[in-house]
């Protein structure tokens, strides 16, 4: 027999049922558009994060009404915080006069200055990465204040505590830094596009990994490959799993002749493999 919904379960359907009405006319969205825009209703309707929301949505076969109701019955939903007068304060110190809601590019690099961190630092994009910023050079309101009271900060001081952690967490933890390098991919390809610019990638090869690869030597020649030679814009999953590349074959001449060309990698691989045996 199937089971009669709860009182509050309806009262949930009808509000995230108005939520989809008013974010996404086209319900057929919910299945084939962007991950963020899938998520969206299920964010608007339970206040969870987004990669919380992305992960309830993928459990759920991206039915949003069974992610939602699944996000309640599974325990994990927090009561929302109470917006620290601090993080106000701070908020309004550097929100654009013109979209009150955000703060904009000037606000941001001034915003990142007082935290004392240059604007090139790649800790900038763990800062980005943990307030969930969609945008460069953006934060909004809810981002700001959300992603500061998940790591407890609510003054410029605790914040650049907060920031140094970050940035030790970049340098010691790998599965942060494969995180941080991931989410580096959408935050800084430009709106509307499937690929990343072959000239912004290699800016941020040169931020990110100049230091993974065994040496410089190594990194200069896939820099010198891929302007020179390949001279194509960069997508996801190159942009993934050069990563996991570098890490796995380019540490030592025996760990390269174990490449395997026929293995699940991009072609691109394949192709700078025998670059370096030329």
């Amino acid at each position: 027999m199937a089971q009669v919904p709860t009182q509050n379960a309806l009262r949930r359907r009808l509000d995230l049922n108005h939520t989809i009405a008013n974010i996404i006319p086209n319900r057929n969205e919910l299945t084939y558009g962007r991950p963020t825009k899938r998520s969206q209703p299920i964010i608007a309707a339970t206040g969870a994060t987004s990669r919380s929301a992305a992960t309830f949505l993928r459990t759920n076969a991206c039915n949003v009404e069974r992610a939602v109701d699944d996000y309640y019955d599974s325990g994990t939903m927090v009561p929302p915080k109470k917006e620290s007068k601090a993080l106000v304060e701070s908020f309004e110190k550097y929100k654009d006069p013109e979209e009150p809601s955000t703060i904009g590019i000037d606000g941001t690099i001034t915003y990142i200055q007082d935290l004392g961190v240059a604007l090139e630092d790649p800790v900038v994009l763990a800062l980005a990465y943990k307030l969930e910023a969609s945008t460069m050079g953006q934060f909004t309101k809810q981002q700001f204040i959300k992603g500061w009271q998940s790591m407890n900060a609510d003054t410029i001081p605790k914040m650049k505590k907060a920031v140094e952690s970050l940035s030790a967490d970049l340098a010691n933890d790998p599965a942060f830094f494969k995180e941080v390098y991931k989410y580096t991919f959408a935050f800084v390809r430009p709106q509307g596009q499937r690929v990343l610019p072959l000239d912004t990638a290699v800016e941020y090869w040169k931020l990110l990994l100049e230091d993974k690869f065994p040496n410089q030597e190594m990194f200069g020649k896939w820099i010198a490959f891929v302007t020179e030679e390949h001279k194509k814009a960069v997508p996801k999953d190159t942009w993934n799993m050069l990563l996991d590349f570098v890490v796995k074959f380019l540490g030592s001449e025996d760990e390269l002749d174990t490449y395997d060309a026929e293995g699940a990698w991009p072609s691109i691989f394949d192709e700078f493999v025998s670059y370096l045996r030329r």
